[in-house]
């Protein structure tokens, strides 16, 4: 069996678990990826609902009448970012497999007073959407939460249009950089920590995929603090890191990585 497919029923579970109800205790984390311009016109409640990585729409070049997937919508977040950038001319599916987190979103693309957003349901090993439907697909710390990721990238080449790009944040962590202690934890894979991918397979997936000019755009190193600020770490958890990863790496327990690339 392919190590993709290892425990997909239950990583499911697991991040369906974690997900639905995460709590709205955020902004912190909003605050730091976002500058206060890009937030102005984002509501409070996708604000203080952040669980994103990096800001990897600094990176996407977003264009006026650009059909964008956002997979993993969450709380709307880089949704509205996105439906701002693409204007009234484009619009943007917000794809999750949680009905909680469309929810959230549909009531936050509303108070922002966008029309070009569509929320969709469904998974993102099986987008439902038709082949060469969209112009760029972004995804911000989403793809880790599965246990199929080289799957989720075929379907993001799948959905793409040819030169169709793609720009996403999620984690990275080398081997053997985390003890065995902190990656069997269910919270260090809703975090995206156990299910990450060192940077070099990162790029191979996307590249067995079908993408080129792959580039990694930004680096960011997260340390066992920033971690804290996830609700999705819990306090057991984020008192393994302190004890059981080397000090002078506390700062550094994994790397939010942006990655772009295209379709030929």
């Amino acid at each position: 069996m392919s190590r993709d497919l290892m425990y997909a029923a239950e990583v499911k579970a697991l991040v369906r678990g974690a997900y639905r109800n995460v709590p709205p205790t955020t902004a912190a984390v909003a605050h730091k990826l976002y500058t206060p311009e890009e937030l102005s016109g984002v509501p409070q409640s996708a604000v203080d609902r952040a669980l994103g990585v990096a800001n990897h729409l600094r990176f996407a070049g977003i264009r006026p009448g650009d059909t964008i997937l956002d997979i993993g919508c969450g709380a709307g977040i880089d949704t509205i970012l996105a439906a701002q950038r693409t204007g009234p001319t484009g619009r943007v599916i917000a794809l999750d497999f949680l009905p909680e987190m469309l929810r959230r979103t549909t009531a936050a693309v509303r108070e922002a007073g966008l029309e070009n957003v569509e929320p969709l349901e469904g998974e993102m090993e099986s987008i439902p959407l038709p082949d060469d439907s969209v112009d760029l697909v972004i995804s911000n710390g989403v793809i880790n939460l599965s246990a199929r990721k080289g799957r989720v990238m075929a379907e993001c080449s799948r959905v793409l249009r040819p030169g169709g790009r793609l720009c996403v944040s999620d984690l990275t962590v080398e081997q053997d950089d985390l003890p065995a202690e902190i990656l069997t934890q269910p919270a260090a894979w809703a975090g995206c920590i156990a299910g990450a991918l060192a940077e070099n397979d990162f790029v191979h997936k996307l590249s067995q995929a079908g993408f080129t000019d792959i580039e990694v755009l930004h680096r960011d190193p997260l340390g066992i603090d920033d971690c804290a600020l996830y609700p999705l770490f819990s306090p057991e958890v984020v008192h393994l890191m302190r004890h059981l990863i080397a000090p002078d790496r506390h700062d550094r327990v994994a790397v939010a990585i942006v990655v772009g690339a295209r379709l030929p």
